[in-house]
């Protein structure tokens, strides 16, 4: 019979026509499965995030309680200390039976969540202890670098590290203005001219916490004019939440 249609059958040759077909079909569908693995962590870029919950720790250091709640655990290689902002187990700042030792060097025990050189930790629980030797000026020890125009993101400091995906941008805005408000540390996300993330703790001019006064302007690009400090492995940005501006979207 001729001008019939080509059919497969499991036992039979295949067909010259579907045979033709798969030879430029399968190499297609390859390339754009490989296409698509290539584009979509920039396109689900929160998704596809290396943030992770790595686990319980211990740390020994100075608690402190503003602009927001962290812990400064030295660092005798670099001759430096590492910021660990804090928040509870909860979308709220640490219990106030930890908090009640602010301004002490404690052992504190907390769940560690990092992303890039970000860290923080959501506090269990803590416990005085001996200040080491030689280190119980910690808190003093900042510089500060001058006054910049900063643009960037508001984030919460505990989801955005890995605790919930997407961690940033307006469809985690309400979960980051429920943290905030709880007295989660809010942390100001910029980037530098080769595209690597920077993270500002945020305070006003006085070096008090500002939650509360920068919930409308969450999640929405904005600018800080402030001055930088330079506080262990982080920067704090010191200015007035009143002359943060809202940029175009």
């Amino acid at each position: 019979m001729t001008g019939r249609d080509d059919f497969y059958i499991g036992y039979a040759p295949l067909p010259p026509s579907i045979r033709r077909f798969l030879l430029w079909f399968v190499p297609l569908l390859v390339l754009a499965v490989l296409g698509l693995a290539m584009i979509a962590p920039s396109l689900h870029f929160e998704q596809a995030n290396s943030g992770k919950i790595v686990g319980a720790k211990v740390f020994e250091g100075f608690l402190v309680a503003e602009p927001a709640p962290h812990l400064l655990v030295p660092d005798a290689a670099k001759n430096n200390f590492t910021v660990y902002p804090l928040s509870g187990t909860n979308k709220r700042s640490p219990l106030p039976k930890i908090m009640e030792q602010a301004g002490q060097w404690v052992k504190l025990n907390g769940i560690l969540i990092s992303r890039n050189h970000y860290g923080m930790l959501a506090a269990r629980s803590a416990e005085p202890i001996a200040a080491p030797a030689g280190a119980v000026s910690l808190p003093d020890q900042s510089v500060s670098l001058g006054k910049f125009a900063i643009a960037g993101e508001i984030v919460d400091g505990k989801c955005y590290p890995g605790i919930m995906k997407p961690g940033r941008t307006k469809t985690h805005r309400a979960c980051a203005i429920r943290c905030i408000s709880g007295g989660v540390p809010p942390v100001f996300r910029a980037q530098n001219q080769s595209g690597q993330a920077l993270y500002f703790l945020l305070s006003d001019t006085q070096g008090k916490a500002v939650n509360d006064r920068i919930l409308s302007l969450v999640a929405d690009p904005i600018q800080i004019t402030g001055n930088v400090i330079q506080y262990g492995n982080t920067f704090i940005l010191k200015a007035d939440p009143e002359t943060y501006e809202r940029l175009p979207a």
